[in-house]
């Protein structure tokens, strides 16, 4: 059994590519990489995306991913995302304590990381390389964290899929806030993102204008906002 299990949803074959260069030469190679797709991918496991409905399927199938992850640490490692070597192994070190991880990156036009076009404004060394922050900090293009503590919020909220776009790591990063746990940066542990495409009208129907807000609230005043019910311990891999 793999101690760490990377998890990349995807709906592009090509983004798919830049994490594999970068999982082939990592320092630490005890993994599973788990891919949740339409499509039948080159590399790694294939989790097969048969949703149908919704806005998009990405909450959906993070928790399908995460249900068939082995490791005891979750990695989410998004596709056309690269990082250094010794990034999984950073990570193996820091998640031995029940936390959740990230790191900064910026981004570029193409896999020779040689035009940037975004800077990560998280990148600063006010604090040091490695420090407590807030959890809107934390992008889930790479980060990680224990399983147990995924479980503990229940998983990705599978009803967003049918309200907005966007605001899905985030939702997961506020709800484990909200029961305490710890979030921190690494900036050493540095990632390089190629721009890409997005799904038709994503500004428009992306949560972050209102939407994620009003869903959250009427959840929580029903009491189902930080216990979601999409990953019970049931179904958690031993």
């Amino acid at each position: 059994m793999a101690q760490i299990s990377i998890i990349t949803p995807s709906i592009r074959p090509k983004g798919l590519e830049i994490v594999w260069k970068a999982l082939r030469r990592q320092t630490f190679q005890d993994f599973e990489w788990l891919i949740g797709s339409t499509f039948m991918p080159k590399h790694g496991k294939w989790v097969k995306d048969n949703f149908e409905g919704g806005k998009w399927t990405l909450n959906r199938i993070y928790n399908k991913l995460i249900k068939e992850a082995q490791g005891e640490i979750i990695v989410s490692w998004q596709d056309f995302t690269y990082a250094k070597p010794d990034t999984l192994e950073k990570l193996a070190f820091h998640l031995k304590e029940n936390i959740i991880v990230g790191g900064v990156g910026d981004k570029y036009t193409g896999d020779d990381f040689m035009v940037k076009i975004w800077k990560d404004p998280r990148k600063t060394q006010k604090y040091g390389t490695y420090y407590e922050t807030t959890f809107d900090n934390i992008e889930w293009n790479l980060c990680g964290l224990r399983k147990e503590a995924i479980y503990d919020v229940g998983g990705f909220d599978e009803g967003a899929d049918f309200e907005y776009l966007g605001m899905d790591g985030y939702g997961v990063n506020e709800r484990l806030n909200e029961l305490g746990y710890k979030f921190y940066l690494d900036q050493t542990m540095e990632s390089r993102s190629l721009t890409h495409g997005r799904i038709p009208d994503w500004e428009k129907l992306n949560g972050i204008h209102g939407k994620y807000t009003e869903r959250r609230d009427k959840l929580r005043a029903k009491g189902k906002w930080v216990k979601m019910p999409y990953l019970r311990t049931s179904n958690k891999s031993k």
